[in-house]
């Protein structure tokens, strides 16, 4: 059945080409205007269109052969994943440790003849478990445990079985994590599909799979859900999550769930038993079994040294040894911490109780695993695990691993996210990163506005040299100022909470403000003489032009043009200082607000950022001759006061609304994909995908263009002769230029999110795609603007008899221009990204000794050492018991990355783990 879409969108495009037909017909008359007018009804009207067909074209059926495809890609990609994964966390070993699980179907299961039959069976013949869960008429299938019991590794391990050899038509068992879900807002089939389509980003492609190929795939029964962790849900929502699991699986539908046994006995109080399901729990590991696995587990050369322990479990199998080890979790800890030949694992035997042993054996965990110590019997072959436990001190790793635990619990998940780090501060406009993007776009509006002056007075290199002073030394004032006028929120959790409280608050506050005041005169001083040099040099160079006008040189145009630009930086020091003050003394975190809106904000404020710059740079030019030099000396005014500030700040307010019109059009694009998650890039696809992305990405930039730019006709300021509808005609194409360009880099970042081949996101390659995101953006950005620059160069537009073409010819004529606009808008949109906010999170979270500069790189090293897991994209804690123990802050102390800065810690211990803690 087809899926029918609203017609509206196509009722809006027709109103909308019906009005702009009428508009030409009763006010163009006849003409180069109406032929130039013809030209944007034109554009308007394929941009309606194209914007029409992508609003309301239909999600059509689903072919058997696109779900044949669609399931064997997902397979391929679930098969590779978990199969990576359970190598890197030891489950592919030889000889594993056996756990048996048994029925549990009277305690939490439903009835026999519902079932059908009795499940039981053992981790290390996962075939045979997988073998009789296929003999399950409904094949639904809880796994229950204790904290530690291995429910995870049997279902990873279960998952790959089903997909070694799959049956005819069986559906694909795909592994998601039950965490994020919240069965209030979104139902459990939709949320299923959301989950396939962000993690396997291959079944984008919409030529081989059709459209929306994961929802249907859900839709269809060809995905068998494999949900772990609902104890991880909150408690209130467990009840409400098992019953939307009951409703949303149909009555044949197969679906295997993890969970703790506790909580899960709990839910099942409080709502009904997983229909139809058998029922399994992990028994505790019986002391003969540990003893033959160590046996067979350790390395020859070390059984000497484990042989106390082989014997404490075989002669007191009920021993506070046998207890502790009887969970895996435990054992599998025991064999890393004692994987050093310096290590004894003889202390085990010296625990009087479980609990303590397993405490010691937690907290020993991060000392053990990051040592430099050679592991392998080679010293010197390369060794990545190695590497990766040599580059970083254990008590800065476990800082950042507490970090880790404390973040994902606050934000009730269990993946961390890089992108999602950001989450940790406060939003600040002021950060080490938001803070040089800021002063960058004041110093570029300052060039643009420069640039403008130079053109006429200087040569191409010297204009550009004096073009890059300006800009430079503007940009770096603004920054340092911004920087050193901020205060930190109260109870911030990035900065301190400020003085401290009594007679010391106030000296040290004062002595604070004294040594900001110091470095911000130490930097702005030398800027500030540098753009008075260079205004002097210009008024020199006016001087000895032919203008047509007495022009002289008021004395001291350097010192005063210094002056007043340091009088400016003062002005925006005070802004900053007042803006952050109120926001430190109202105590609140910003309001939060949709995507669309905050970037809208956030468009609008750099727009008065560059205007400002605009501003400054032409009254520091244009004030600093004079017109006649028989005049006093203090009169500086080109023309008369007034008339010159209306002209200047026209020219700057002009500029600023060019780059208000570019930064629009990306707002409406959206090119960096929304606040959707970050993917990989890949520019390898199918050329017809390309292609068929194109109409829509153009139309709508088309679109998006005109109307913008008609707008800018009636906020920008403009020629006094040209009639209003020249204006909106100029305008307009401007902005049909501008949205073809920006909607076809729309239509190539859509593209190479559409991977070519079938391997699976990692957090490396969505960081490298979105790296490479934030510089396609810069580069969308300025390419526009230079094309329009060589076009206006090689066509002489701003000489056209058309009033309209020659006035945005005239506009933004020098090439230092042009870049200062593109720049400033691409900067604004890299500071939109995902990549950006990870980089200014690690750098402000590295200043306080919380996170390394690159908490990446340590999260991939965590891996390879069997801490975290990479579940797609994101990164898990490999066990929610070691979690919850460093989250608590057991052990844990404050301090660093090694490569965040040389801090003071602890003596680094060679000699074994630390003594237990209870």
């Amino acid at each position: 059945m087809r899926n029918r879409r609203p017609l509206w969108p196509w009722c809006v495009g027709a109103a909308g080409v019906a009005a702009l037909v009428v508009v030409v017909t009763v006010v163009a008359g006849a003409g180069e205007v109406a032929v130039t007018s013809l030209s944007v009804i034109i554009s308007a009207t394929v941009g309606l269109v194209g914007w029409s067909w992508q609003r309301t074209r239909p999600a059509t059926p689903a072919t058997r052969t696109e779900l044949e495809q669609a399931a064997e890609a997902l397979a391929a990609m679930v098969r590779h994943q978990w199969s990576e994964e359970a190598a890197a966390q030891g489950l592919l070993d030889p000889h594993p440790l056996a756990v048996r699980w048994r029925s549990d179907q009277a305690q939490a299961g439903d009835h026999a003849r519902m079932v059908g039959r009795a499940l039981s069976g053992r981790s290390d013949d996962v075939r045979a478990f997988a073998a009789a869960f296929r003999a399950l008429p409904h094949r639904r299938l809880v796994v229950l445990g204790d904290p530690g019991a291995g429910k995870t590794s049997l279902v990873v391990l279960l998952v790959r079985e089903l997909l070694r050899a799959p049956e005819a038509g069986e559906p694909v068992p795909v592994l998601l994590d039950l965490a994020p879900w919240n069965p209030r807002k979104e139902p459990l089939l939709s949320w299923m599909a959301r989950r396939i389509h962000e993690d396997y980003p291959a079944l984008r492609n919409e030529q081989a799979y059709g459209r929306d190929a994961a929802r249907k795939l859900v839709a269809e029964g060809r995905v068998l859900p494999v949900l772990d962790g609902l104890d991880e849900l909150p408690a209130d929502l467990r009840a409400r999550a098992l019953t939307a699991v009951n409703h949303a699986v149909a009555v044949h539908g197969p679906l295997i769930l993890a969970s703790r046994r506790a909580e899960y006995h709990r839910a099942v109080a409080d709502t009904d038993v997983l229909t139809a399901a058998a029922v399994v729990v992990a028994e505790p590991v019986a002391a003969a079994d540990v003893a033959g696995y160590l046996r067979s587990a350790v390395p020859p050369r070390r059984l000497p040294a484990w042989q106390p322990v082989i014997d404490e479990l075989t002669l007191r199998p009920e021993g506070p040894v046998a207890r502790a080890l009887s969970v895996p979790l435990n054992v599998w800890l025991a064999r890393t911490v004692y994987t050093s030949p310096a290590a004894d694992p003889a202390e085990l035997t010296r625990f009087g109780d479980a609990e303590s042993l397993r405490h010691h054996l937690l907290d020993a965990l991060v000392p053990a695993v990051f040592t430099a110590q050679p592991a392998a019997s080679d010293p010197s072959a390369p060794d990545p695990r190695r590497t990766a436990a040599a580059r970083w001190h254990p008590y800065d790793a476990r800082t950042t691993l507490a970090f880790f635990a404390s973040h994902v619990e606050r934000q009730g998940t269990d993946d961390i996210a890089w992108w999602e780090l950001r989450r940790a501060l406060r939003p600040d406009p002021a950060g080490p990163l938001s803070g040089p993007v800021a002063g960058a776009v004041i110093g570029l509006g300052a060039g643009c506005t420069a640039a403008d002056y130079f053109y006429w007075t200087f040569p191409p290199l010297a204009r550009f040299g004096y073009f890059l002073a300006v800009t430079l030394a503007t940009g770096v004032a603004a920054t340092v100022v911004i920087r050193l006028a901020r205060v930190a929120d109260r109870g911030g959790p990035a900065e301190p909470s400020g003085p401290l409280p009594g007679d010391r608050g106030r000296p040290r506050a004062l002595a604070e403000a004294a040594r900001r005041l110091g470095a911000g005169c130490a930097v702005v001083l030398p800027l500030c003489a540098g753009v008075g040099a260079v205004t002097e040099r210009w008024a020199r160079r006016v001087e000895e032009m032919d203008t047509g006008f007495e022009i002289g040189v008021a004395p001291y145009t350097g010192l005063k043009a210094g002056v007043a630009w340091f009088s400016c930086m003062a002005l925006l020091a005070l802004g900053a200082l007042g803006s952050s003050l109120l926001r430190r003394r109202s105590g609140e975190r910003p309001r939060t607000a949709g995507h669309r809106t905050a970037r809208v904000r956030r468009v609008l404020a750099f727009f008065l950022l560059f205007w400002l710059g605009a501003e400054l740079a032409g009254l520091l030019l244009f004030m600093s001759v004079r017109q006649a030099t028989g005049r006093p000396a203090g009169e500086v005014s080109f023309l008369a006061p007034y008339e010159s500030v209306v002209f200047l700040s026209q020219d700057a307010a002009f500029h600023a609304c060019v780059f208000l019109l570019i930064t629009g059009i990306m707002v409406g694009l959206d090119p960096a994909g929304g606040p959707s998650r970050p993917t990989r890039l890949d520019f390898h696809g199918s050329k017809r995908l390309l292609w068929a992305m194109f109409p829509a990405s153009l139309g709508r930039g088309l679109l998006v263009g005109v109307c913008l730019g008609v707008s800018l006709a009636f906020l920008a300021p403009w020629i006094f002769d040209l009639s209003w509808w020249e204006r909106c005609v100029a305008t307009g194409l401007f902005g049909v230029f501008l949205g073809l360009l920006f909607g076809t880099g729309h239509a190539i970042l859509r593209w190479a999110r559409v991977p070519a081949d079938l391997e699976q996101e990692t957090p490396q390659s969505t960081l490298q795609g979105d790296r490479t995101v934030a510089v396609a953006l810069l580069v969308v950005s300025v390419v526009p603007l230079l094309t329009k620059w060589a076009v206006t160069l090689q066509g002489g537009l701003a000489d056209s008899d058309i009033p309209g073409v020659q006035a945005v010819g005239r506009s933004l004529l020098p090439l230092e221009s042009n870049l200062s606009v593109g720049l400033a808008a691409g900067l604004l949109a890299v500071s939109s990204t995902a990549y950006f906010a990870y980089r200014e999170t690690g750098l402000r979270l590295a200043a306080t000794g919380r996170l390394p500069r690159r908490p990446l790189s340590f999260m991939e090293d965590a891996r390879l050492l069997g801490l975290l897991r990479r579940v797609g994209p994101v990164y898990q804690f490999c066990h929610a018991e070691f979690k919850e123990r460093i989250a608590g802050g057991a052990g844990a102390g404050s301090g660093g990355a090694r490569d965040g800065g040389h801090r003071a810690r602890p003596p680094r211990h060679h000699d074994g783990p630390p003594a237990a803690s209870a």
